[in-house]
């Protein structure tokens, strides 16, 4: 049996190359080895949400799983049929829900499948999107692409006890859509999401406050300001700037920590989107990396502006023509960098 083999230590060599191995891997039903995972990391190895990624995705299509324990460096899938329709798995800690969806997602809708699917962990905790930034702006970002799924939260979950409970309804999305986004309206108005959990909501509210008040410096006006208080099983918080639509699908989200006033915590969140709106792309950085290599599956060309060429994007790219043979370009602009995705064979 011939293996695609990825080094996992590769560009920024974190575990979003894991997520987007496994995922062609399972879409394009070959097997795939990574080797050197996280290897320049602190902590090299495996995380709790990269094993639960494996694990659903090996169970969901019936595939053989070789090295998914937390801290191996070497991991082996071998995809099979879909398999499973319901699938319910507690990690068991605060690892993020966000990172298992984006592997999950797209491995699900683009085998033609379909999954039911109950996590429970971490929802808003460091180093990942929040699940408000997944719901609002990363399911935008697929669906763009032809990719539909369905994403709830019944519970928050912070760190460090994690405790949030989430559910995803994938369907078989009938193949990836080539995307052309190059150019956009300016962005006059945006909607914000502020949350906390365990915590007064008079935090929740301070934080919202700050980031309007820091959009209305910049002449953003706020369609709509989300608060609310969640139940969870430890104290936090998250703020999510987004807009999506007319051109656009674009977010900046920021959580709260320990020490850290609510005032910083909304106006990091806003001068995050206000970074990326005024970078003339047309999908934030981190929407960018999600959706980007997925168009290498599409049966036309795509070209999109985005904010920068990041390291994430780049890697990603380059698994995708691993995987599929697809080419890429990418041409820096006044206002962005112009990225054209050639599928294999165009």
């Amino acid at each position: 049996m011939e293996f695609v083999v990825v080094d996992g230590s590769q560009g920024e060599g974190g575990g979003q190359i894991l997520r987007t191995a496994v995922a062609f891997s399972a879409i394009k039903k070959v097997p795939v080895r990574i080797v050197r995972i996280r290897a320049g990391r602190d902590v090299p190895g495996l995380k709790r949400q990269h094993v639960t990624s494996l694990t659903v995705l090996a169970r969901a299509f019936s595939g053989r799983l070789e090295g998914a324990v937390e801290g191996s460096s070497e991991v082996s899938f071998v995809p099979g049929e879909p398999a499973l329709e319901r699938l319910e798995v507690d990690m068991g800690t605060a690892a993020s829900i966000p990172l298992v969806l984006q592997a999950v997602i797209p491995a699900v809708a683009l085998s033609e499948a379909k999954l039911s699917l109950r996590l429970v962990g971490g929802t808003d905790v460091p180093w990942s999107p929040t699940f408000d930034y997944f719901q609002r702006v990363a399911t935008e970002g697929y669906r763009a692409v032809g990719i539909s799924a369905r994403v709830e939260a019944a519970r928050r979950g912070y760190y460090p006890r994690g405790g949030g409970e989430v559910t995803a309804e994938v369907g078989p999305s009938g193949g990836v859509t080539s995307l052309t986004l190059v150019s956009r309206p300016a962005v006059s108005s945006t909607r914000v999401v502020s949350r906390c959990g365990r915590l007064p909501r008079r935090v929740a509210e301070r934080q919202s406050a700050a980031a309007v008040a820091e959009l209305s410096g910049k002449g953003i006006a706020v369609e709509q300001a989300e608060v609310s208080d969640e139940p969870s099983d430890s104290p936090g918080t998250s703020v999510l700037v987004y807009r999506a639509g007319e051109g656009v699908i674009m977010g900046s989200d920021s959580i709260g920590a320990k020490g850290k006033p609510a005032e910083d915590v909304g106006s990091e969140a806003a001068k995050g989107f206000v970074a990326a709106q005024e970078s003339g792309g047309c999908l934030d950085a981190n929407l960018a990396d999600m959706v980007l290599p997925l168009l290498s599956l599409a049966a036309a060309p795509s070209l999109v502006k985005v904010p920068a060429m990041t390291s994430h994007l780049e890697t990603g790219l380059r698994l995708a023509s691993q995987f599929t043979g697809c080419r890429w370009t990418a041409d820096r602009e006044a206002d962005g960098v112009l990225v054209a995705v050639y599928p294999e064979n165009r």
